[in-house]
């Protein structure tokens, strides 16, 4: 965290500091320098080690995994314009279905906001209940938790919305009963 933000600062990012960065990577007395050779214990075992150039080396670092199939990898970024998306049209949604109290706008409201929800918790297991802190079973207990919370929530607010007063119903009675003074007697 204080390395990415270190990397943020201004001093950082000026165009200065990027070519005195690309100048040191590519000069020829450390181009020519192994990976292995930083590394004395590995230097000594790997006699025949591939020259790389340390320029290479360092754009070759990846935070993520490395694809291993053949198969077209998941396009993430789309996902999340769809996360937004939802997030943004929950802001008009949730007034309008309040004012005009629906089961169209209900069944909308309990959809984007499970998905809401969904995703957010989903995160939340993937950042946090890793397989290397918790070993393999622990995290997907996890996901089928989070699983089981997202089908239990919309299934409880689509038996509010069809066999009940609604969603938006059911929020003017809470805020009416809220609302009452409490007879002391």
């Amino acid at each position: 965290m204080a390395f990415s933000m270190f990397l943020r600062n201004q001093a950082c990012t000026s165009r200065i500091f990027t070519q005195q960065v690309m100048r040191l990577a590519t000069q020829p007395a450390l181009a020519h320098r192994t990976v292995a050779s930083t590394l004395p214990v590995r230097s000594l075992a790997i006699k025949d080690a591939k020259l790389t150039p340390i320029l290479n080396a360092v754009r070759s670092l990846r935070s993520s995994a490395v694809r291993m199939s053949a198969e077209k990898g998941h396009d993430h970024s789309k996902l999340w314009v769809v996360e937004r998306a939802v997030s943004a049209a929950l802001i008009p949604l949730i007034p309008i279905a309040l004012l005009i109290p629906n089961k169209l706008f209900d069944s909308l409201m309990a959809i984007l906001i499970t998905a809401h929800s969904f995703w957010g918790l989903e995160a939340m297991v993937v950042e946090y209940v890793r397989v290397l802190l918790f070993g393999p079973m622990i995290p997907k207990v996890a996901m089928g938790v989070v699983y089981t919370v997202t089908a239990t929530t919309l299934g409880g607010l689509f038996y509010l919305i069809f066999n009940d007063i609604g969603m938006a119903r059911g929020f003017w009675r809470i805020w009416r009963n809220m609302k009452k003074p409490k007879c002391s007697k």
